[in-house]
């Protein structure tokens, strides 16, 4: 008798468009050789989906999303207990006739097989009527391998990132096995400010993927006192993705980071995790000892690229730890649910301030200055605590999810203060306890107009000076946010691909503690920034 029975097997991936958003509520379908469906599964808020318990066979995969065609991937070979990671890119009725004519479809149809955050279509379309009547794409492979984004917003930003910016973002598929990645952003603030990243992403052998992003930002406006002037940082990540069978997933990377000003500063923060697959349930070790690099699927976001930097005592700080958690999540059909406990130990915790320094505090190198923005970031003292975290995401109409968060754990909180004292003995006022936070948010793509849009509130003390799980990049922004992504067209005069943004984060200016110094001036602390932004986005 053998020592090992073969299981069936598990397709997973993430539906997005032509630009690379994810799409929320698109139906995924396994169908079977005679265009029967074996397996249905709605797309969660990440655009990610899994088919479990697939038995071994050949199958196409069918991608639907409101205001676009299906889109079918043909002969999927599925082997008894393996892992089958295939994304899915969803076309509108345009950019399909935008590519024809196309070669001939070939029978070893390459894998559509993109792994990064935000990803654009290499794959040229073919139309074809599938035998139950439906119009589909068929993607051949044989398309452009270069796509390019220009962007182009500005507005009341956060810290080192205020002004005018000139986004350009290039993005080539070199072989079906590696991408490359190139993004560049040119800042008219008080100073010229450059930031740029580069990424790759190979294919190693079926279950293995590497991936590497390298950026380096400089940003001279930024000062540390007064005779510190000029910031400019590298960063190097990497990490490697193994799936073994059907039942375990292993993660491990690593983050170099070199900060220079007046002094350097270099620093590793590796991460790690083991996730067991489980039926419908997922059981999760993770570790991580920075807050911006935790996933190897998240290396490439834009919203961790930004160093984790202070100043004390003209000595350059950044902020790091030791995060631990232990997490259970389940699918059952449109809702997604999470519970996290998790224990943290924070070093130099990073704190926003805006208003008016004192000469006397400006002196002491305590403080990172940004004067586009007129925002500052200190260095709190340290602190741990365990917590526990849930949540919950649930389709509730076409295109629409609704998730829900609460937690509960340790936040460095700022009590009543004398009516003047010094920004030293201000941060010594902070002190860890245990808070609570609430979260709800609403996202979605309306039917008519192509309008992608997410609400949020995320509720703490106001007292509350760090969030509660800072290790969870997942959570809404603080208190009451939007963004809004408006496709703009006006009777074919304007070409494909022009986009509005808006972008607003503590729409109320919520959660701000005054702070009043000796020589009279105030600041004001605050968990996050009231930050209004908007721009154009230019896809070709």
């Amino acid at each position: 008798m053998p020592a090992y029975a073969a299981g069936p097997g598990v397709v997973t991936g993430v539906v997005r468009d032509a630009h690379g958003t994810p799409q929320v509520g698109a139906i995924v379908q396994l169908i079977r050789a005679d265009y029967s469906v074996a397996g249905q599964v709605f797309t969660d808020d990440h655009g990610r989906y899994a088919l479990p318990h697939v038995l071994a066979g050949t199958y196409g995969l069918k991608a639907t999303g409101e205001m676009f065609l299906p889109t079918l991937r043909e002969n999927l070979h599925v082997l008894a207990s393996s892992h089958l990671v295939v994304n899915l890119t969803l076309n509108t009725l345009y950019e399909a006739f935008r590519w024809l004519p196309v070669q001939t479809r070939q029978a070893d149809e390459p894998k559509d097989d993109w792994t990064w955050t935000l990803r654009l279509s290499t794959n040229r379309p073919l139309l074809r009527m599938l035998e139950d009547g439906p119009l589909v794409v068929v993607n051949d492979g044989a398309g452009p391998a270069l796509k390019a984004r220009v962007t182009v917003r500005g507005g009341a930003a956060q810290f080192g990132d205020g002004g005018l910016h000139h986004d350009f973002e290039v993005e080539q598929s070199r072989d079906d096995s590696s991408q490359v990645i190139f993004r560049a952003d040119l800042s008219e603030a008080q100073s010229a400010a450059i930031g740029s990243v580069v990424g790759y992403e190979q294919q190693l052998a079926p279950g293995r993927t590497f991936m590497s992003v390298a950026t380096f930002e400089d940003r001279p406006e930024i000062a540390g006192g007064p005779n510190q002037q000029g910031f400019q940082a590298m960063m190097l990540r990497s990490a490697q993705v193994m799936n073994f069978m059907n039942a375990v997933q292993l993660e491990a990377g690593t983050q170099i980071e070199a900060v220079h000003m007046g002094s350097t500063l270099v620093a590793a923060m590796p991460f790690a995790s083991a996730t067991i697959h489980a039926g419908p349930a997922d059981i999760a070790y993770r570790m991580a000892t920075s807050p911006n690099a935790q996933r190897a699927d998240q290396i490439d976001q834009n919203s961790s690229m930004a160093p984790l930097v202070a100043e004390q005592n003209g000595r350059l700080l950044v902020e790091h730890g030791l995060h631990q958690e232990l997490a259970v999540e389940k699918h059952t059909g449109n809702l997604h649910m999470r519970v996290v406990a998790y224990h943290d130990q924070l070093d130099n915790p990073i704190i926003s301030a805006g208003g008016t320094l004192s000469a006397a505090d400006w002196a002491a190198q305590d403080v990172l200055y940004d004067p586009a923005t007129a925002l500052m970031q200190v260095a709190a003292q340290n602190f741990e605590g365990s917590g526990i975290l849930g949540e919950a995401d649930e389709k509730v109409g076409d295109g629409v999810w609704v998730s829900m968060s609460v937690a509960s754990g340790a936040a460095l909180q700022m009590g009543e203060l004398p009516v003047s004292s010094t920004l030293a003995s201000g941060l010594m006022s902070l002190r860890p306890r245990n808070s609570q936070m609430y979260a709800a948010a609403i996202n979605g793509k309306a039917s008519h107009g192509g309008t992608e849009w997410r609400a949020s509130y995320r509720w703490q003390s106001a007292d509350s000076m760090t969030p509660v799980a800072p290790f969870n990049s997942g959570l809404p922004a603080p208190y009451l946010s939007f963004f809004v992504r408006q496709p703009i067209r006006y009777h074919h005069v304007l070409p494909q691909g022009i986009e509005a943004l808006v972008d607003v984060r503590n729409l109320l200016a919520e959660g701000y503690r005054p702070f009043v110094t000796r020589d009279g001036s105030t600041l004001y602390f605050a968990q996050a920034e009231r930050c209004l932004e908007g721009g154009l986005s230019f896809s070709f």
